[in-house]
């Protein structure tokens, strides 16, 4: 039988490497195993935002039957953004964090630590504080009425009309069987509506994070022109798409409780995963004891938001004060880009200095290298119970022992239900020590070893989850 064709909507799709793109390379390296013919709608490369991380190392994961349909963006609303966003920052500062923590090429080698005096000098920074904010002028509140009409559903929709324009005709030439977009971006959802009704095709939805109401936003959107849009917009991607997939039971409950029983055949779970080649090499093989001079304990990815390192620093200082560790034997690695607001947490920089070393963001491969060079492997997720980080399922994949400091929810119920490692709320400081001592004692009795006896690497084995995602497309299709 010919194979089905499927237009991969996906504005995050190599070689950028935003958040969320593991997902879509996963599901279009295993798809064409499955039977199906595959079209990324994207973006071209020299189109991206200014200062979008690029990793070329995951191009070369895309097997060569996947076609790519790279389309313009409009130019003229980045303009607009990026003197608004200019405006707000400390340029200075700006600069620097570009510097040290965006990349465009692959690293050739293990990057370096970040200068401690720099780390300081953030850390004031973020510390300084703010002037209040002054009453908004009326031509400034109809300055931001019109930056929220043009940012609608994100900044990324000026793709909208190139994007719409190129998936009608690859519908016209019969390309196209089925639609899939994941987002965020959700101007990736709002492209595929609009085909969706231009086309009659059936159509995924993939949810990669809450958004709507999401509970990391929740408070900046409540009353808001844009709160109202999102409500709105959601509700249209919902009522008009064939399947909404989101990754946890978590997120599917909240989304049965509030669109109701009469859409919830609509709802199914497809969790992110990893991607088993990544872990095939024996550099990241889980094939023996070791005992590392140091217990080394690493976070990788980006801290933003919520995230805040601050209540596991505190616990750090503490089991050093009281003599359960010596610096010297203890190093805390934090590999990617760090939102400014979040040196906060480094304000007793000096105090830990011997200990943390932060480094910039890398390429995914040299990422899961520091991983793998690690004892422990550190995880954030506050502010929701909706939502596992994406990285959570590559620590899974090296079977490392972590320590998950979340709110009870989809994060922490994996942990606990597998065995793979400490849990502990983002502000219960003993808890966060409970967990450190535990591993200094296994750390100290020979080293603390990989986990065994989990079914969670099958169970998020990207193999199987394609086949997840191809399952609910062969239903529609």
């Amino acid at each position: 039988m010919p194979a089905k064709k499927v237009l991969f909507i996906a504005f995050i799709y190599p070689p950028m490497s935003a958040a969320g793109v593991h997902r879509s390379v996963r599901f279009v390296r295993y798809l064409p195993e499955l039977g199906w013919d595959i079209t990324v709608l994207t973006p071209e490369e020299k189109e991206y935002p200014p200062m979008t991380p690029v990793d070329r190392s995951l191009v070369d994961k895309i097997p060569a039957s996947v076609k790519e349909e790279r389309t313009r963006i409009f130019q003229g609303f980045f303009k607009l953004f990026n003197l608004k966003e200019s405006m707000a920052a400390n340029k200075d500062a700006k600069k620097k964090l570009v510097s040290k923590f965006f990349s465009t090429e692959e690293k050739k080698d293990k990057a370096a630590p970040l200068d401690p005096g720099l780390i300081k000098e953030l850390a004031e920074q973020a510390n300084l504080k703010k002037p209040a904010p002054k009453q908004k002028s009326r031509f400034q509140k109809l300055k931001d009425l019109i930056y929220d009409l043009f940012t609608i559903p994100d900044k990324n929709v000026s793709w909208l009309p190139y994007a719409v324009a190129r998936g009608w005709k690859l519908y016209r030439q019969k390309q196209v069987d089925i639609i899939y977009s994941t987002a965020p971006p959700f101007t990736d959802h709002l492209v595929a509506l609009i085909l969706k009704k231009l086309t009659g095709l059936p159509w995924i939805a993939d949810f990669r994070d809450p958004w709507a109401r999401s509970p990391m936003k929740v408070d900046e959107l409540r009353g808001t022109f844009r709160g109202r849009a999102y409500d709105y917009l959601e509700r249209k991607f919902v009522e008009n798409a064939d399947k909404v997939i989101l990754n946890t039971p978590y997120a599917e409950a909240e989304f049965i409780e509030f669109y109701g029983q009469a859409l919830r055949d609509k709802f199914c779970v497809i969790p992110n995963g990893f991607d088993p080649a990544d872990f095939e090499s024996a550099e990241f093989a889980a094939n023996g004891e070791v005992k590392r001079d140091k217990l080394v304990i690493t976070h990788t990815g980006a801290l933003y938001r919520k995230r805040n390192p601050d209540a596991f620093f505190q616990a750090v200082a503490e089991i050093i004060d009281e003599g359960i560790i010596s610096p010297e034997e203890l190093e805390v690695k934090f590999v990617g880009i760090i939102a400014p607001d979040l040196f906060k947490s480094f304000k007793d920089f000096e105090k830990l200095e011997s200990v943390i070393r932060v480094y910039p963001q890398v390429s995914h491969k040299e990422a899961l290298r520091f991983q793998a060079e690690s004892d422990v492997l550190l995880l954030f997720q506050p502010g929701t119970s909706l939502s596992v980080p994406g990285k959570f399922f590559e620590y899974v994949a090296l079977k490392k022992y972590m320590l998950a400091v979340a709110v009870p929810g989809a994060t922490t119920e994996i942990v606990e239900k597998h065995g793979l490692g400490a849990t502990a709320t983002p502000d219960d400081i003993a808890r966060i020590k409970e967990g450190l001592v535990d591993f200094i004692k296994r750390w100290r009795n020979g080293g603390i070893g990989y986990v065994h006896n989990s079914d969670a690497y099958e169970q998020y084995n990207g193999r199987n989850i394609a086949r997840m995602l191809s399952d609910q497309m062969n239903m529609l299709v």
